[in-house]
């Protein structure tokens, strides 16, 4: 039922070419504004996460964390191998605090610039993380979340709620997942042999030097051979966690059908990262809990406007799609 056939996105003249609406916001957006206060939330296994806060803005909003807060807080994750830094992360932060929410955006394990305990890595089906920093939340007083999940963390925060289905913590009022790899099978076939593909093999190997001394030798000897995400995958990660295949284990796909809070999926469809298999038409269709939207333009976390505040299209409709379920309740 929740499909939504006409967005409003409007792609500017010149960018409706996918690479461009993609590249160039990652290359060249700059988001101001935007100040955290960083906590790091120590979790169960021994590791820890590098979380950083940032607070509803304007005259009348009292800007200090308080157990009785009653303003809204939203969970934002970002994507496969990024950090809260990133453009699109601080656009997500400063479109929400400016309507009235805090904010609390996670670091994913080894990527908030500290280097973790664990050779565990966080995948694009860590939901465990997750668990930790919305119980976290909790008991900082928040009574109204919001989950906002950029590509990997899209995928995170839908196979989350998936997972959960009814059991999802109450408090959860909405979500929103921004191109998002639902099928990551698919996903991981789109991006191979492409440019992506290059680009994020080169971060990988930036990452993983850097955490060289939690990785036994031999295996990390191995790294010099792998040319592909598929050969870091399912040759490294997927023997790591006990897997048979990252994609299978990690895909939000198979939980979609069992979400039961309000969930807007904004994928563009001309992203050159996503399969068309990402967007699940027809469980949005049927679902009373799936809203998918599919603007024509937008590229991979793009959706490039003309700026005149360093934000673009989908933290707009982000904030909409969110302030229109909690303010009418």
């Amino acid at each position: 039922m929740p499909l939504i056939t006409h967005s409003s996105y409007k792609a500017p003249k010149g960018f409706r070419n996918p690479h461009l609406s993609t590249i160039y916001p990652s290359t060249f957006r700059r988001v101001q504004g935007v100040t955290y206060v960083r906590e790091r939330l120590e979790l169960t296994d021994g590791d820890f996460l590098d979380l950083d806060w940032s607070y509803a803005t304007g005259d009348h909003l009292d800007n200090t964390l308080i157990s009785s807060t009653k303003r809204p807080l939203a969970i934002i994750s970002h994507g496969y191998l990024g950090n809260t830094t990133r453009h699109y992360v601080l656009g997500g932060v400063k479109s929400f605090n400016l309507a009235g929410y805090d904010t609390l955006a996670w670091n994913h394990r080894g990527l908030g610039g500290t280097c973790n305990r664990l050779e565990k890595i966080t995948t694009h089906g860590s939901t465990d993380e997750l668990k930790e920093i919305i119980s976290y939340a909790l008991t900082r007083g928040y009574t109204s979340l919001i989950l906002v999940g950029y590509s990997k963390g899209g995928n995170q925060i839908l196979k989350y709620a998936g997972e959960l289905g009814a059991a999802l913590p109450k408090a959860i009022q909405a979500m929103v997942a921004i191109s998002t790899p639902t099928d990551m099978a698919g996903s991981m076939a789109v991006c191979r042999g492409t440019f992506y593909e290059w680009y994020f093999m080169r971060k990988l190997r930036k990452f993983m030097a850097t955490r060289q001394h939690l990785i036994p030798p031999t295996q990390y000897a191995e790294f010099a051979r792998y040319r592909t995400l598929d050969d870091f995958t399912n040759e490294y990660v997927s023997p790591l966690l006990g897997w048979k295949n990252y994609a299978e284990a990690t895909s939000a796909l198979p939980f979609v059908e069992h979400i039961q809070v309000p969930t807007l999926l904004l994928n563009a469809q001309n992203d050159p990262i996503l399969s068309p298999s990402c967007s699940p038409e027809a469980l949005a269709r049927k679902s009373d809990y799936l809203w998918l939207e599919t603007p024509q333009m937008g590229g991979h976390c793009g959706f490039y406007e003309k700026p005149t505040d360093g934000l673009c299209w989908a933290d707009r409709r982000s904030v909409e799609f969110v302030s229109q379920l909690i303010y009418s309740r």
